[in-house]
């Protein structure tokens, strides 16, 4: 335990409201493919943000990188904009998200691209903001959820503009919003023996591959570094492999994340090792989501969006049997850490 808000044990915080701003975003596909496909010219994709909006811009850098032709790389903020790449101008696409819009980082990424000459969006909850201000095109959804559909169709769009048929990706879109809420509520039984396992362990491992690695390392620097005051850290499935493996024994307790994309066997292996030599392991696997109305073949792609929302829950079940409010901070908006010089 360490500096925070300590309220004790609490009932954990109600489910939002998760399909009411899913479904106000879908109306923003055709502004999305009309301003893409309106580019002049598109030679390289930059997906940039920082912190938690960094590793949510996961999932559709996964999409470009297996179905489009134009090379695409997810970039923190400060190192988009310190690193300077050269191929940042004309032809370069840079879309950036960040929540509330407001972060100094990404709010110089966006003007540093701007001047260089690249077409610059931005994907954040207020139309209004700082970084919306900078870029040259502002997509607004109603939540973070909504927020990774535009991310999507930002994907979608591209691939769309390189003759690609996106229709059954578009349908699984439009029925996630009913899918995800009962995706949620169904694993509130889940989320809370996860926890009542993990919650108290010294060092929490969270173990994942492909599009789930954005969401599990929200959960691991997010959620229970950032709020919770835990040691945690987020392995990618085969670097598991390259040395972190030699730490576990018959007393570690780790959570693995299992998706249903091309990925899965990476973590089938890491399935295989802890069963073997670990002590409790929490699986988060994704073929036993309930989806209604996804079609088979679409939930890899909507699994994501799906287990993002998960992780929020795991993250109030952390909060409520740990006695420690998600509001809670030592460092981040109370003390001085900005760069200088």
């Amino acid at each position: 335990m360490t500096d925070g808000t300590y309220l004790g044990p609490q009932p954990v915080a109600e489910v939002p409201d998760l399909a009411g701003p899913l479904r106000d975003v879908l109306a923003q596909w055709d502004d999305v493919r009309t301003w893409i496909s309106g580019l002049p010219g598109i030679t390289r994709v930059f997906l940039v943000g920082a912190g938690g909006s960094y590793l949510n811009v996961q999932a559709a850098q996964y999409v470009l990188d297996t179905g489009a032709r134009v090379p695409a790389a997810a970039v923190n903020s400060d190192e988009f904009y310190f690193r300077a790449p050269p191929s940042v101008g004309p032809g370069a696409l840079v879309v950036l998200l960040s929540g509330a819009g407001e972060t100094p980082e990404t709010v110089r990424a966006a003007e540093w691209a701007a001047s260089r000459g690249a077409a610059v969006a931005c994907v954040t909850l207020k139309a209004t903001s700082p970084v919306a201000h900078a870029a040259g095109k502002v997509f607004a959804g109603g939540s973070g959820d909504a927020n990774q559909v535009l991310l999507q169709f930002v994907a979608l769009a591209l691939l769309e503009r390189e003759g690609r048929d996106v229709g059954v990706e578009l349908a699984a879109l439009r029925a996630l919003p009913a899918a995800l809420e009962a995706g949620v509520r169904a694993f509130e039984e889940r989320a809370a023996e996860v926890v009542s396992v993990m919650k108290d362990v010294p060092v929490t491992h969270v173990i994942a591959s492909g599009p789930l690695f954005g969401p599990a390392s929200v959960l691991t620097s997010c959620y229970l570094q950032e709020m919770q005051w835990m040691n945690a850290m987020t392995i990618n499935a085969d670097e598991f492999f390259q040395g972190p493996f030699e730490v576990i024994d018959d007393t570690t307790r780790t959570i693995v994340f299992l998706g249903e994309d091309a990925t899965r066997p990476m973590g089938e292996r890491v399935r295989t090792f802890l069963d073997k030599y670990s002590g409790p392991t929490c699986y988060l696997d994704t073929r036993d989501l309930e989806m209604p109305g996804i079609a088979p073949g679409q939930r890899a792609f909507v699994s994501p969006l799906v287990v993002s929302a998960l992780v929020a829950r795991l993250a109030a079940h952390y909060a409520a049997q740990r006695g420690y409010a998600l509001a809670g901070r030592r460092y981040m908006w109370t003390v001085d850490y900005a760069i200088t010089g």
